[in-house]
């Protein structure tokens, strides 16, 4: 009776932790080896991971039953894989305290992901959650993960994804008015260098001409000891100029040990 009320004090424990957390689901896609992969991961965790309270990861494997060439289920598939991952979120969540981090979908298969303060009970709940999907081939294993490596290194975005994640967020929020859709706007571009020399290399060699420097310090910033750097250039906005235009800034930045900061547009 004792290891149960124990057992339910840490998960009413987990609970109110994960109530702390501000949840931000997000899907995106990359290329692996000329394949698509589809990710949705919860970006939120980010700040919090890795959750020492949570330090095994569980993780399921299924078969889509008939993707498509690209390795992605039809839509008629959408459905009972939404089904099957509400199954285990419900079920892992009751039985072990896991909370669900995210899932990736390429060449046919699925993987969702947890993070569980133990073992304990998980081979039962994933057995009870998948019970109503027997026409599903599936496995599935749970392992220490203290550094939440799974969760950052399948997971979550790279620099660069996130780049172009937080810029189409960004895009989509301004144009909720139609009418700003294509219109020109001024745009902030911030970035950091390690040297001055770095920062005169990347000025020499922008993959774009147009520009007005706004704020070119000659000495470093006392805070982050980088060299900074500001400027502006008109653009009208899509998911397009982000890809055709702030991406290959980002990538001219990081060549000459740089980082791009992000873009600002000037709203009037």
């Amino acid at each position: 009776m004792r290891r149960y009320l124990i057992v339910a004090f840490l998960h009413l424990s987990l609970f109110s932790q994960s109530q702390k957390i501000q949840h931000d689901w997000e899907n995106y896609v990359l290329a692996v080896d000329g394949k698509p992969v589809s990710v949705n991961v919860d970006l939120g965790l980010s700040s919090k991971a890795p959750i020492k309270e949570r330090p095994f990861v569980i993780i399921l494997r299924t078969k889509i039953k008939n993707p498509d060439t690209h390795g992605m289920p039809y839509p008629e598939e959408y459905a009972p894989l939404l089904s099957m991952e509400d199954s285990l979120i419900y079920h892992l969540g009751k039985e072990t305290g896991a909370i669900f981090t995210g899932r990736f979908t390429q060449r046919g298969l699925r993987e969702f992901y947890f993070y569980a303060p133990d073992t304990i009970g998980f081979e039962k709940s994933v057995f009870a959650a998948m019970a109503s999907f027997s026409g599903y081939e599936w496995l599935s294993q749970a392992k220490e993960d203290p550094k939440w490596d799974n969760f950052f290194t399948v997971l979550y975005p790279s620099e660069f994804e996130l780049l172009r994640i937080y810029g189409r967020r960004q895009i989509e929020l301004m144009f909720k008015d139609d009418a700003k859709r294509h219109q020109s706007f001024m745009v902030h571009h911030a970035f950091t260098f390690f040297s001055l020399k770095d920062r005169e290399d990347f000025l020499k060699n922008l993959p774009w001409t147009g520009f007005e420097i706004l704020s070119l310090p000659s000495l470093p910033d006392t805070k982050t000891n980088k060299f900074t750097l500001e400027m502006q250039r008109k653009a009208v906005l899509s998911l397009e100029w982000i890809d055709q235009f702030v991406v290959p800034l980002y990538k001219a930045s990081k060549r000459y040990n740089g980082k791009y900061e992000g873009w600002t547009p000037v709203v009037e």
